[in-house]
């Protein structure tokens, strides 16, 4: 598949919406490779999970990256100079001034195995706050939902999400505080049978802010350009681990 064409799959977090500019950006790949470029788009989760280890590129999350990089021997490539995952901590609308410190032995609702969960986790531990337990939840409304219901006061919640949330939604809760680790994001990592193509793909994706074409399509996918991922961001990726609660 490799030799033939390259197959692209993009986290269904930045497909959900407009997955018309990732097709964008793959036509960008196309106008400057010999090699077709095809995405696959996945509708959810479980179909990403079930097929991107498959794919010759990928534009994965933290999680899903590290997944990519231990299992299948994925190799970094790029990541956005402008973009980081962060996590939005909330509480329900009647806690009064809650802070960091008010997680302190409380159930917390959040999603299993997502990054902005173990970016949380860490920087609650940093400054040894442990809540009592995880309340799972099968996506971020969910942990939305769980607040508003009073089924738990305090969750984590992923900031693009929080951010794309209508505000009747986003009333539901009381978003009190934003993390600014800068330290995880999602990025775009290549399969071992697609390696051939690894260093002219650097070179398109890092020269394609100075493009007037490829500056309109970093445009809209809300991307400044893209960086080299080097051995300390991948370092800084695997800190981003379930810490023990």
């Amino acid at each position: 598949m490799g030799a033939n064409k390259l197959n692209m799959m993009v986290c269904p977090h930045d497909t959900a919406k407009n997955p018309e500019k990732w097709f964008r950006f793959v036509q960008y790949l196309n106008h400057h490779l010999t090699v077709p470029v095809h995405l696959s788009v996945s509708l959810d989760f479980k179909d990403f999970h079930e097929h991107f280890r498959a794919a010759d590129i990928v534009y994965a999350n933290p999680t899903d990256a590290i997944a990519l990089i231990t299992g299948q021997a994925f190799q970094p490539l790029v990541h956005p100079k402008n973009l980081y995952d962060e996590v939005v901590f909330i509480a329900h609308p009647e806690v009064e001034n809650p802070t960091l410190q008010s997680y302190q032995g409380q159930p917390v609702a959040t999603v299993d195995q997502a990054a902005a969960t173990h970016l949380a986790l860490l920087l609650l531990k940093q400054k040894d706050i442990h809540p009592s337990n995880l309340v799972y939840k099968d996506s971020w409304i969910g942990v939305v939902n769980a607040i508003a219901k009073q089924e738990v006061a305090f969750g984590f919640i992923y900031k693009d999400t929080y951010d794309s949330l209508s505000p009747k939604t986003k009333a539901l809760v009381n978003g009190f505080s934003t993390s600014a680790a800068k330290s995880v994001f999602h990025g775009i990592y290549l399969n071992p049978i697609a390696q051939t193509y690894h260093q002219l793909l650097a070179e398109i994706l890092t020269t394609m802010h100075q493009d007037d074409v490829g500056n309109t399509v970093l445009q809209e996918l809300q991307i400044e350009g893209w960086e080299v991922i080097d051995p300390h961001d991948l370092n800084v990726l695997r800190t981003i681990e379930p810490a023990l609660v």
